[in-house]
């Protein structure tokens, strides 16, 4: 199906909803062309090719709504029909709107045409390439899990209020999770990613060295110590400790719900001074980069706290219309699912520290590469068992430990958190420095 004959099946299937007695309607459109391969214990899975078009639909009636979705064109009046009986049967919400047709200004460098000729044979190409240079590096390295994915999606948009709009982009990921084995002694495992949008940006060999290095350094990890005081989280650890929390606190829906204690925090410090988080839908490469959101909104750059301070929550049409917000354009989703609310390309803007001024700073302290435990969103709390950790001592890493747990409450983390990296590295959507938390309780079992 080409691009066009995508958006016009887009814009029939409106029509035929609202000549089915919806309201208004939405129909949002995509095919997904994908080549995967896989590695496990160092051993090269089969690679798998898929191509896959879908349809959402979205049918109004007054303020009712239904949805359904179909991968089969010839489907998609019995799918409008549903959506119509689906919405006439469901609970009257006012806030159940369409946006307003806006324009989406179109995103340079989104797609790669190369990306069209890239085949199955390559994928396992780039797998065999990142085995081959784990072996280089040490035998003693495993690579646990391992993953190389190419896709070329098209996605379509129309609805009744004139919204009509197209984009396609090609992104390639990797990543791999590693562990080291020598003779008894195992390591704690390492994961590393990488994305980019172009075929001769792919960089395997980046993701592949940090995890080596990371996943040999924990190996022969002693017992760690308990203690009450700093741990400095890696990017990865910030993404597993922090980032949840972070997100569930600025979901507009989630706030409308009174389930969040940012309710009403907006204008108000949520965070040390030192602290900023943004997110951008129109970042040059970024993984989650696209024109416009799931319900046709166009992306902007957003600041979501700024010095500490919260300046905004994620909206999409529902929450800024139930609160007389601005759509901020974060509605998030696929054509197997109704809009909801999430970020693109969420990054906390870096410090002015390295990471080795960060650890100089410290007496005595906890590296920590993994998080695996719990978080609470709600009330903030955490609590697990730290991987690919390292004790610090005086400033200096000193040895790995093992049996080490770590708790604490993100909302406390972030106020009194007292160092942020200026080197950042990517974790999937997020780009993430160090940073480092104060008054955290560690316990070495």
């Amino acid at each position: 199906m080409t691009s066009h004959s995508l958006l016009d099946r887009c814009r029939e299937a409106v029509s035929l909803a609202c000549r089915l007695g919806a309201s208004a309607a939405e129909v949002f459109g995509q095919t997904v062309d994908s080549v995967n391969s896989t590695v496990e214990k160092n051993d090269l899975q089969i690679s798998k090719s898929q191509f896959e078009t879908a349809f959402g639909i979205r049918a109004f009636v007054g303020g009712r709504v239904g949805f359904t979705s179909t991968n089969n064109v010839e489907q998609i009046q019995s799918a409008c029909r549903d959506a119509v009986a689906l919405a006439k049967a469901s609970p009257e919400d006012p806030h159940n709107v369409l946006p307003e047709a806006v324009p989406a200004p179109p995103i340079n460098n989104l797609y790669d045409s190369a990306a069209e000729t890239f085949a199955a044979a390559d994928a396992v190409q780039r797998m065999a390439d990142m085995l081959s240079l784990a072996e280089s590096i040490d035998r003693r390295v495993i690579l646990n899990d391992a993953w190389f994915g190419a896709v070329v999606r098209e996605v379509t948009i129309a609805n009744s209020s004139g919204l009509a709009l197209w984009e396609r982009g090609s992104l390639f990921t990797y990543g791999v999770i590693a562990t080291a084995r020598e003779g008894a002694r195992v390591s704690s495992f390492d994961f590393q990613f990488g994305a980019t949008r172009t075929v001769a940006q792919i960089d395997v060999d980046t993701p592949i060295r940090r995890v080596c290095e990371n996943a040999l350094a924990s190996l022969g990890a002693e017992r760690g110590e308990s203690f009450r005081g700093p741990v400095l989280l890696s990017p990865n650890a910030v993404s597993e400790i922090l980032i949840g929390t972070l997100l569930f606190q600025l979901n507009a829906r989630d706030n409308l719900r009174g389930r969040t204690r940012w309710k009403d925090a907006l204008g108000s410090h949520v965070a040390v001074p030192e602290l900023t988080l943004t997110d951008d839908g129109r970042l040059p490469g970024g993984v989650a980069t696209a024109s416009f959101d799931r319900e046709g909104v166009p992306h902007r750059p957003l600041t979501l706290i700024r010095d500490g301070v919260l300046t905004s929550l994620l909206h999409n049409t529902y929450t800024a219309h139930a609160t007389r917000s601005k759509n901020t354009g974060h509605a998030l989703g696929s054509a197997r699912s109704v809009p909801s609310i999430g970020p693109t390309n969420l990054a906390i803007l870096p410090g002015n520290a390295s990471v080795d001024d960060l650890l100089s700073d410290m007496q005595r302290g906890l590296l920590v590469r993994r998080f695996s435990g719990n978080v609470d969103p709600i009330s903030g709390d955490f609590s697990g068992a730290v991987k690919a950790a390292h004790l610090i001592e005086r400033g200096r890493l000193t040895h790995a430990v093992s049996g080490t747990l770590i708790a604490g409450n993100v909302f406390d983390a972030l106020k009194s958190l007292s160092g942020i990296s200026e080197s950042r590295e990517h974790v999937y959507n997020l780009t993430l420095p160090y940073v480092r938390l104060e008054n955290v309780s560690v316990t070495a079992d």
